[in-house]
């Protein structure tokens, strides 16, 4: 079936942290020239959507929120379908915005929603998140990545965190971000399309890769953020194209007859 839309993940494919990716920005102006749909999907949990705009404006990047799908802000959408939603946020302040409507709380709560707090992660909130869980809250995942790449190098992602706290309570988180299907279906919802006419442009062979391909989406691999060989040669699943950078990507879609 011919692609009819694309889903695009933001950190490592169109810029790594402060950094754009060259050709990004041309890449983009490409797919609305050509009145391609898109959508960009991001498991990135310390910003605001409004925050991301901004940060993609100043690359010449103009596009407004309706575009943007975060994990935080999905996340959001999932507690104000509950009656009861006092949450404890493992979040940055920026991020909390999302959550406005919420009431925040650190010990009396219904869920523990943990995205990634960046050096803000302490034991001690660590802690108090593993009491709430151990009197009945619920853990909500914002994501589950193992890393990702700062100007620094490899940093911890919020992964390392969920598993540490669904280990010592003994809970299973329920995942809010990528690969969740629940995501990648309300990304798709907004596009109108069904999967097998999708392409999700991703870094990350587990959470853009897989979870994209659950759900019928034909996916592409960028050798750009923190792509590495070794994780594409012992991934259960393969992206069905790999290519450089999102720069190739019109170059991919032309050729696909788009």
């Amino acid at each position: 079936m011919k692609i009819k839309g694309l889903l695009i993940d933001l950190d490592g494919v169109v810029y790594n942290d402060s950094q754009p990716i060259a050709g990004a920005n041309e890449t983009i102006r490409w797919l609305m020239h050509r009145n391609i749909p898109f959508r960009f999907v991001t498991n990135t949990t310390m910003k605001h959507r409004s925050t991301l705009v901004k940060k993609l404006n100043s690359m010449g990047i103009n596009i407004s929120a309706d575009v943007l799908f975060s994990a935080a802000y999905a996340a959001a959408q999932y507690l104000k379908q509950f009656a009861k939603h006092r949450a404890m946020l493992l979040l940055t302040g920026d991020a909390k915005r999302e959550f406005e409507g919420i009431e925040e709380d650190e010990r009396d709560v219904d869920f523990v929603v943990l995205g990634d707090m960046g050096d803000d992660f302490t034991l001690e909130k660590i802690n108090r998140a593993f009491n709430c869980l151990m009197s009945g809250a619920q853990l909500i995942a914002l994501q589950k990545n193992r890393f990702w790449l700062s100007d620094q190098g490899y940093r911890i992602d919020a992964g390392a965190f969920v598993a540490m706290l669904e280990y010592a309570a003994n809970v299973e988180s329920i995942l809010i971000g990528k690969p969740s299907a629940r995501f990648f279906q309300l990304a798709l919802d907004d596009l109108k399309l069904a999967g097998e006419e999708v392409l999700m442009i991703g870094d990350d062979v587990e959470s853009d890769i897989m979870g994209a391909q659950r759900l019928g989406i034909s996916t592409c691999l960028v050798k750009t953020g923190k792509f590495r060989q070794q994780d594409v040669d012992r991934a259960e699943v393969k992206p069905d194209h790999i290519i450089e950078s999102i720069a190739r990507l019109p170059a991919l879609l032309q050729d696909a007859g788009l």
